[in-house]
């Protein structure tokens, strides 16, 4: 019996191959993005699942009141670090990793090395990185020795033995041995490291201040818990601890929390994030997708289906005649049905694997085809192929068992009772799904877009970001006069932290007129820089002056507030006022245009820009536009008869900028590619509907034309239902889809509005690819020979 189902069902594709190959394909095509979609989520979900003990992981992040709102950040301080560990038993083990980067050199090879950090001792007891050679235990004790990775052991000592080997660093007044090898970081881990350097060097590395300074803000502390310890009760005390032990650093303007490992990748909206991390958001969004395309996919399959099932009414009638059971023909049909999905099914998976190394390029992932094997995914395979199986055959199989084999065998026209309505109801749904995908595309490209484009409050264009840390401060001046002597560099300027990035220092002050009860609950980011900052960078000073070299005060008791910090002081006449902190007085000389020194994702914090000729690491250079080769040839010059032990780099700030909002970037890419290939889906299915629709309708059509009826009017007239049908689902799609949107869009710091003509683009660009898809197929028929399809008549 089996046997003969899978024969009828082969004949049948075979001769209607139009219908199999639009069934199949738009099946296939539905299967191969919801596996790419599927391991791209599990990939996601999967980040630091690795770690042993994962779930008892957490790391301590910290939050500052600016502005009456708490604003995170998963940095802390050295202190906060050293009394965590000594103030709660609930601590199984702290451990500290403090982001760096140098030039490291060994023999004749010299790199700028970006991807290091310095680490506790039991930096391996609480992460599962394993260790090629070495002790875990024993690699990072004790001061001057490094772990690298084996990639970076290749890249320095090649395939001599690295253990135990020195490499310099910085200007090679630091030494390091390797005390262990360990393998390359998973893909799927939050942070990712070349160096791990002992905890003890960190004193030969970072300043003396840093080690007691509270609101410097430098380091990752991760936890891992005792066995049975609750995070909730652990995060009650700590109140009570910052008031304790954290001075001045007070409850009512500090906090601590906990971040479960497992959350951090996805969920962490912090400041400060040692990698740029996903966005649980377009989790979500990427699993609607996924469902949206496979019921396209779906939907195009059980419209065709309940189409054609009225061809074969006299194929059941003759069944039935010869003695067909009603069950009978259900099998056949569900089984016809089980086949193309099955078909469909495995060519997916096989293009899904020839497919995976570019889909792994695009999406920035490396994902390996041993995950499609996984039982989950195959039994997600599996279910889906049942489910599309049952639901594409059940209408069709339970409504042609019911015909009476006379009535069909006779050529009585046979009745649907619920099959026109049932195909209109699931072609509004593809219209819906496919208007909503181009919408949500549409506000997520302007929203991209604006992050991008968005009024900073400087001028980022042609500006040039130098790194200075290797530098004698005292030839500052000098470096920039040298520099200067090309006429296309017109300005140049210096802070002491990368702009855009994260500003790592705080405090908490005291202020002229602020009342104690306050000032208790509010800090400041503080920004040191040079006397040309913010000439170089083209703010603008509000109120006051900026400051100049004309006033030897301003070298060691003047400061200038942005429009923030006199908006959280309550100021209406800031210049000549006192600000209090580092136990020292200063005066404010002026107030300078709120800008944007971090993201889009943060709101601009309270900050006093403090000058400096000390603790300057970066120099900004604004060049003019004409022999810009020349010019940047022009700064390496300068720069490497300053800075003799450390390779010439450079960025734009205009890029650098850009590059902030990679994973909304990346997301846009991955968001757009499924939404064209949902509209190719859509496409497919209504072609194919229009196609049986000209077909069943061929006399009618051919009587049309003999009476008069022009081409126009009866391609018309073939396609004003799906017009009709797509106004509908317009209806439906606008208000879902704004309601959905809006509560994504809301998750940014700064947004676009969302706008009306994004949803009549979205109706309009629906129309004519419906138009295009649907008028080739009517147009064919319209043209077609009236004679050919009422010969048989």
């Amino acid at each position: 019996m089996i046997k003969n189902y899978f024969k009828i069902a082969f004949r049948v594709f075979k001769k209607e191959k139009l219908y199999s190959f639009i069934n199949v394909s738009g099946l296939v095509l539905g299967f191969v993005c919801c596996l790419m979609i599927f391991l791209f989520i599990k990939d996601e979900l999967s980040y630091d699942d690795f770690h042993k003990d994962s779930d008892r992981i957490y790391r301590v992040a910290a939050a500052y009141m600016r502005q009456s709102v708490w604003e995170p950040y998963s940095t802390n301080s050295w202190p906060t670090a050293e009394k965590l560990k000594t103030s709660f038993g609930e601590i199984e083990q702290l451990v500290r990793i403090m982001r760096m980067s140098e030039i490291v050199t060994h023999g004749e090879k010299r790199f700028d090395e970006e991807r290091m950090a310095v680490a506790d001792e039991n930096f391996f007891e609480v992460f599962s990185f394993p260790l090629i050679s070495g002790n875990p235990s024993e690699a990072l004790k004790g001061s001057n020795k490094v772990v690298i990775s084996e990639a970076t052991a290749k890249k320095y000592f090649g395939p001599i033995n690295a253990m135990g080997k020195v490499l310099d660093i910085g200007d090679g007044t630091l030494q390091l041995r390797v005390s262990g090898i360990m393998e390359e970081m998973p893909s799927n881990s939050h942070f990712h490291f070349d160096f791990l350097i002992s905890g003890l060097t960190a004193r030969q590395i970072a300043p003396e201040a840093m080690f007691d300074n509270v609101g410097w803000d430098s380091q990752y502390v991760y936890i891992k818990m005792a066995e049975g310890s609750k995070p909730a009760s652990m995060e009650s005390m700590f109140p009570n601890f910052i008031d304790d032990h954290l001075a001045p650093l007070t409850s009512g303007n500090f906090k601590l929390f906990l971040q479960p490992l497992s959350d951090i990748h996805l969920r962490s909206k912090n400041g400060t994030e040692i990698e740029p991390n996903g966005n649980i958001n377009h989790i979500y969004i990427f699993s609607i997708v996924a469902i949206f395309i496979l019921v396209i996919a779906s939907v195009n399959y059980m419209n065709l289906t309940i189409a054609r099932s009225l061809r074969r009414s006299k194929e059941v009638g003759m069944r039935k005649v010869l003695g067909a059971h009603k069950m009978n023909l259900i099998g056949q049909f569900l089984s016809e049905s089980f086949i193309v999905t099955l078909i469909a099914a495995l060519i997916a998976f096989c293009l899904t694997l020839l497919l995976l190394p570019v889909f792994n390029q695009f999406a920035g992932k490396e994902i390996t085809t041993n995950t499609l094997f996984n039982p989950p995914i195959l039994m997600t395979i599996g279910a889906s192929i049942v489910i599309i199986a049952i639901l594409s055959g059940a209408y069709p199989s339970f409504v042609l068992s019911t015909f009476k084999p006379l009535s069909t065998l006779k050529g009585s026209k046979t009745k649907e009772r619920f099959g026109p309505t049932l195909r209109k109801g699931l072609v509004v749904l593809q219209f819906v799904i496919s208007i909503g995908l181009i919408a949500s595309t549409s506000i997520v490209f302007d929203q991209l877009d604006f992050l991008k484009n968005k009024e900073l409050g400087i001028n980022k264009e042609l500006l040039v970001a130098v790194p200075l840390r290797t530098m004698d401060r005292s030839q500052l001046d000098a470096f920039n006069n040298d520099l200067l002597t090309n006429s296309s560099i017109v300005r140049t300027g210096a802070s002491n932290m990368k702009m855009p990035g994260w500003i790592s220092n705080s405090t908490v002050y005291k202020a002229q007129g602020v009342a104690v009860d306050e000032e208790a609950r509010k800090s400041m980011k503080v920004i040191r820089i040079d006397y040309d900052f913010f000439k170089t960078v083209e703010t603008e000073i509000t109120q006051g002056r900026d400051f100049s070299k004309e006033f030897p005060s301003d070298g060691n008791s003047s400061i200038i507030l942005n429009e923030s910090a006199i908006d959280q002081l309550g100021w209406t006449d800031p210049i000549g006022k006192w600000v209090e902190f580092d136990n020292q007085r200063f005066t404010v000389v002026g107030i300078v245009k709120d800008f944007h020194f971090e993201s889009l994702h943060r709101k601009i914090p309270p900050t006093i820009f403090i000058p400096s000729s000390t603790y300057l690491n970066w120099a900004y250079v604004k060049v003019d536009a004409q022999n810009l080769p020349l010019t940047l040839k022009h700064i390496k010059s300068v720069y490497s008869k300053f800075v003799t032990n450390r390779e010439f780099s450079y960025s734009f700030v205009n890029e650098d900028v850009a590059r902030q909002y990679q994973t909304e970037e990346k997301f846009t890419e991955v968001l757009t590619i499924f939404t064209i290939l949902a509209i190719i889906l859509a496409c497919l299915g209504t072609f194919g509907l229009v196609s049986f629709s000209a077909e069943r309708k061929s006399k009618e059509i051919g009587i049309r034309k003999v009476l008069g009826a022009s081409i126009g009017n009866v391609t018309f007239k073939l396609i004003k239902e799906f017009a009709i049908l797509l106004l509908v689902a317009s209806f439906i799609a606008w208000p879902l889809t704004y309601f959905f949107m809006n509560d994504w869009i809301k998750d940014f710091t700064y947004r676009t509005n969302i706008k009306l003509e994004v949803f009549a683009m979205a109706t309009i660009l629906a129309l004519l690819i419906t138009m295009g898809t649907t008028g080739f197929r009517a147009l064919k028929a319209a043209l077609a020979n009236p004679i050919d399809s009422l010969r048989e008549e």
